[in-house]
Formats: structure tokens, sequence, C-alpha cells
């Protein structure tokens, strides 16, 4: 999903053991309450993958 305008919600370094898994555990946490919309996308730059979600009217 690509989003153009987004709210980060949680960085993950990629230097922890497996932080991809827990990247998409907290999307997963964040999609059950308050941001169904939240997903994971990979900063390569920053090394880390950043839990994202849209702007606007996604909150329940």
């Amino acid at each position: 999903m690509h989003c153009s305008t987004r709210r980060t919600l949680a960085r993950v370094p990629d230097s922890i053991p497996r932080a991809d898994q827990r990247a998409e555990w907290i999307a997963g946490e964040h999609r059950a309450t308050t941001h169904p919309d939240t997903h994971v996308h990979y900063d390569l730059p920053g090394a880390a993958f950043v839990v994202v979600a849209p702007e606007g009217g996604d909150a329940r």
C-alpha cells in the first residue's frame, strides 16, 4: 500500500532480532484498535522498519 501522507506510529531498527516480525506485530495491534489501515514500510537510509498509518479519517 502506498501512502503519500502518513503518520509514523513506531520505528523498529533492523539491527534487533526479528525486527520485521516485531514491526508487523505492532502494526497488527494498531489495526485491531484505532488505525485499521496501518502497515509497515522499510526505511533504507534509516535501516529500520517503520509502522505507519495514513493521515486522515482512518481512526475508529
